[in-house]
C-alpha cells in the first residue's frame, strides 16, 4: 500500500539533500492507523515544481479551448469507471460514510468536469462584435479570456476531492497550469485527482501534486506563481492575501463560515427541522456551508425545537463500516477538543442541552467521536454564536420577528452561506437578500456548494471570489480587450493634422447632436456635420 501512494505522490517532492526527506501521513480518523505515506515536498522543491509548471503551461494555453475540454471529458470517464475506488479512498481518509464520499464528492466532481468542459467551450468562444456606439462603427472588438499562467491552488481536508476539483478543473480548462497542494490530513485524495488528471492525458508539469505541511503551503504561497486559490482557516486566509498583496497577484479566498437558518413562523417546521437538521450533521458537521446558527422566529420556537430534537437524538456517530451510524467521526482528536471548548462555554454562560445523539467510544481504535449536540437558550456572546462551530454542535435561538431574525444573522464576521425557511416564496426571496452572504438558500441548505453551474463564495471574513459557475471560470483568466479598426489606412478625424480644432469642435458638436439630442429636430440638425466629421478623414 505504501509503494502505491509513494507513486501517487508529486514527482521531486524531497529536498533533494541527504537524509531522508519528511513525510506525510494519511491517517484512518476511525482507527488512527496510517495507511498511506507521502514525501514532503521541501521549498526548493516547490519552486522547481512552478518553474516545471511555468514551462509546461505555455503549450497547454496555447492548446484551443475545445481540445483542453476533451481532457475534462476523458477525466469525467476515468474518474466514473473509478468511482468506487475514490469513494472508497475518500472514506478511508476522512471516515465519512460512503455514500456522502460517493454523493457530496465524486458526483459533484463529475457535475464539475461535465460543466466546465461544456462552458469553457462557450466562454471562451470570444466573437468579434461591432462596439454601441455609433461613433465606434469602425471598429471591431473582441473581448478574450488569456491565461494566468501558474495557479496554485491550497485546499483543506473536510470535502477533500470536491473542493480542490472545484478549482483545479476551471483553472485548466482555462489554460493554466496548476500546482495543488492538497492538506497533509487527506493526502490521498489530492493525490488521485492528480492520477485521475494524468489518465486523462494532462501533460506532465501541467497539473502537479505536492504533498506537505504548512511550510509547504507557505513555499507555494510566496512562490512565482500568478494566483493563489486558498480555502481554509480566517488567520491563514489573511496571511495568503498579504503575501499576495506584497507581490500584487490575485487570490480568491474561501474561508470561514458560521451560516445562520432564519425558520420564519409560517415555515413547514417538520421540514425545515428535517433539512437543518441534515445540513449541520452531514460529514460529521465539518461543512462550511452547514447551518451553524438556527433563529426561529416566535411561536414557532418552541415546536421547531422539539422537532429539531427528536431528529438530532435519532442520530449515531460511528465508524463508516457501522449499519447504524450515520455520522463518522470527526478529522482528528483535536477538533473534539476545540467542540468541547465551545460546549463547554456556552453551558457556562446559560446554554442548556436540548438533546444529544449518541457517539460510539472511540476506545482502542481511537476514533475522534462527538455526539450530535442541540443547543437553546444561547446568546450572542457565546463561543457558539460567534465563531465557527465544526462539527455536531448546533445552537438555536428565539428571534421577535422577521427583522431581529435578519439583524441577528448579519451579526457575525462571517458571511458564507445562509437559508431562509418560509411557506412563502415571495416574502422569504425579499428576506434572503437582506442577508449578508455570498449565498442563501430557501427552503434547502448547503446545496449551493455543490452545484457546478451557480457561484459560490462568502462575503466579510469569509472570503473573496467566487468558485464554479461561468465566474469560477473567468476567475482563472485575464480579460484581454483587442479593437481593430476596419480601415487601417484611414486616419481618424479627430487625430491631429486632420482638421483645425474649430472644425473639429463644430464636427464633435454636431455628432453629439445626432447621437444624443432631446429632439427629433435637434438630431436632424447635426446630420450633416457628423457625417463630415466621420467620414472626413484623411489616409495617414
Amino acid at each position: 500500500m505504501e509503494d502505491g501512494a509513494r507513486r501517487l505522490g508529486a514527482p521531486d517532492g524531497g529536498g533533494g539533500g541527504g537524509g531522508a526527506a519528511p513525510e506525510v501521513a494519511s491517517r484512518d480518523p476511525v482507527t488512527g492507523e496510517v495507511w498511506r505515506t507521502y514525501e514532503a515536498a521541501s521549498p526548493d522543491a516547490v519552486a522547481r515544481a512552478v518553474a516545471r509548471a511555468r514551462a509546461a503551461q505555455r503549450a497547454w494555453g496555447a492548446r484551443p479551448a475545445g481540445e483542453r475540454a476533451r481532457h475534462l471529458e476523458r477525466f469525467h470517464g476515468a474518474l466514473y469507471a473509478r468511482r468506487h475506488e475514490v469513494s472508497e479512498a475518500l472514506t478511508r481518509e476522512t471516515g465519512k460514510p460512503l455514500a456522502e464520499a460517493l454523493g457530496g464528492e465524486v458526483l459533484v466532481g463529475l457535475d464539475y468536469a461535465r460543466f466546465y468542459a461544456a462552458e469553457s467551450r462557450r466562454l471562451f468562444a470570444a466573437p468579434w462584435f461591432t462596439p454601441s456606439s455609433p461613433s465606434m462603427w469602425r471598429k471591431r472588438v473582441r473581448v478574450a479570456h488569456v491565461p494566468l499562467g501558474v495557479v496554485a491552488v491550497v485546499c483543506p481536508w473536510n470535502y477533500p476531492f470536491m473542493l480542490a476539483a472545484g478549482v483545479v478543473l476551471p483553472a485548466l480548462a482555462a489554460g493554466n497550469a496548476v500546482v495543488l497542494k492538497p492538506s497533509e490530513l487527506t493526502p490521498t485524495s489530492g493525490a488521485m485527482l492528480g492520477e485521475l488528471l494524468a489518465e486523462a492525458g494532462v501533460p506532465d508539469g501541467v497539473m502537479t501534486v505536492l504533498q506537505g505541511a504548512g511550510e509547504t503551503g507557505a513555499a507555494l504561497v510566496g512562490a512565482a506563481v500568478d494566483k493563489v486559490f486558498f480555502t481554509g482557516s480566517v488567520p491563514t486566509g489573511r496571511k495568503v492575501a498579504r503575501t499576495c498583496a506584497e507581490r500584487l497577484i490575485p487570490c480568491s479566498l474561501e474561508l470561514g463560515g458560521s451560516d445562520p437558518a432564519i425558520v420564519l413562523e409560517d415555515a413547514d417546521l417538520a421540514h425545515a427541522a428535517r433539512g437543518i437538521a441534515w445540513g449541520r450533521f452531514t460529514n460529521a458537521g465539518q461543512t462550511c456551508v452547514a447551518p451553524k446558527r438556527v433563529f426561529v422566529v416566535g411561536d414557532a420556537y418552541e415546536p421547531f425545537l422539539a422537532l429539531l430534537a427528536r431528529a438530532v437524538e435519532s442520530l449515531r456517530a460511528g465508524p463508516a463500516s457501522s449499519a447504524d451510524s450515520q455520522i463518522g467521526p470527526l478529522i482528528r482528536p483535536g477538533q473534539r477538543a476545540l467542540l468541547e471548548a465551545q460546549l463547554a462555554d456556552a453551558l457556562a454562560r446559560g446554554a442548556r442541552v436540548v438533546a444529544r445523539g449518541t457517539a460510539r467510544d472511540g476506545g482502542a481504535e481511537g476514533g475522534a467521536y462527538f455526539p450530535p449536540t442541540l443547543l437553546a437558550d444561547v446568546s450572542p456572546e457565546m463561543r457558539v454564536m460567534r465563531e465557527e462551530t465544526f462539527g455536531p454542535l448546533l445552537p438555536v435561538a428565539r428571534a421577535r420577528d422577521a427583522d431581529d431574525a435578519v439583524a441577528r444573522a448579519n451579526a457575525s464576521e462571517f458571511g458564507l452561506s445562509a437559508s431562509v425557511w418560509s411557506r412563502d416564496a415571495v416574502r422569504a426571496r425579499a428576506l434572503a437578500e437582506r442577508i449578508e452572504a455570498g449565498t442563501v438558500a430557501i427552503n434547502d441548505v448547503a446545496v449551493v456548494a455543490g452545484m457546478a453551474d451557480v457561484p459560490h463564495g462568502g462575503v466579510k471574513a469569509s472570503g473573496s471570489g467566487r468558485s464554479h459557475g461561468s465566474h469560477g471560470l473567468l476567475e482563472c483568466v485575464r480579460t484581454q480587450t483587442l479593437v481593430a479598426d476596419r480601415f487601417g489606412g484611414w486616419a481618424q478625424p479627430w487625430w491631429f493634422g486632420g482638421t483645425t480644432t474649430a472644425e473639429l469642435h463644430a464636427g464633435l458638436d454636431a455628432a453629439l447632436r445626432l447621437l444624443h439630442g432631446d429632439s427629433m429636430r435637434a438630431r436632424l440638425s447635426g446630420v450633416r456635420g457628423a457625417v463630415r466629421l466621420l467620414f472626413g478623414g484623411r489616409r495617414a
